[in-house]
């Protein structure tokens, strides 16, 4: 496992502890291009235990930063103009009654946003073009996101069925490709049929399209 995925498993866990919402501590911003950058977070969520994390913020032309997503890797964040696509955290129920972070794929256009889970969109684009089935994608299996060519690759887990025999069922990586344009129509389906969401813990609104 390299150090990246060991940074990402540590930071999750920390983000466990935090309590939903509160008052957030040494808040600054460090700029990444186009308006948009970062604020680093901590607090004590209980005695002896300090909870840190990131969000993503963009900063308006009055310079004030507002919060795009607040659970975040920052190595994974790519912007072109004034689009970011990143993958960040948020919220969930589990089957075993607990709440814990669950990656997906968040779109955001500058200035007003609003911040949006495109994940099924494109993981749906992918598995048409790919002959997949939609069920086959591993939930919560994101471990990448790069910018190459002018063009965005998501690496993920998918199922694959019947490779050793009839009843089989394996795990195997998958990879899509998508374009600027194609993230830009998908950010336009979603604000036009989205559902106005809220992140649980943090309270910040989305758009997600059922």
């Amino acid at each position: 496992m390299n150090a990246k995925n060991i940074m990402s498993i540590f930071i999750a866990l920390l983000l466990v502890g935090c309590n939903k919402a509160g008052p957030r501590k040494d808040t600054n911003f460090t700029p990444l291009e186009n308006g948009f950058g970062f604020g680093q977070h901590s607090k004590e969520s209980y005695p002896g235990h300090r909870a840190i994390w990131a969000d993503l913020q963009y900063q308006n032309t009055n310079g004030t930063p507002i919060i795009v997503w607040p659970y975040i890797e920052v190595e994974w964040i790519q912007i072109s103009n004034n689009i970011a696509v990143l993958l960040g955290e948020k919220a969930k129920l589990y089957g075993d009654g607990r709440e814990r972070l669950t990656r997906r794929l968040i779109a955001f256009e500058a200035p007003a946003g609003p911040p949006m889970d495109i994940t099924d969109q494109v993981f749906q684009k992918w598995c048409q073009e790919s002959d997949v089935q939609f069920t086959n994608v591993i939930q919560d299996s994101f471990v990448g996101l790069i910018k190459t060519n002018g063009v965005l690759r998501f690496d993920f887990g998918i199922l694959k069925r019947g490779m050793r025999g009839p009843d089989t069922i394996d795990a195997a990586d998958g990879t899509a490709i998508i374009t600027w344009p194609d993230v830009e129509s998908i950010i336009q389906d979603v604000k036009k049929n989205g559902k106005l969401k809220k992140e649980k813990w943090s309270g910040v609104e989305y758009l997600q399209k059922d």
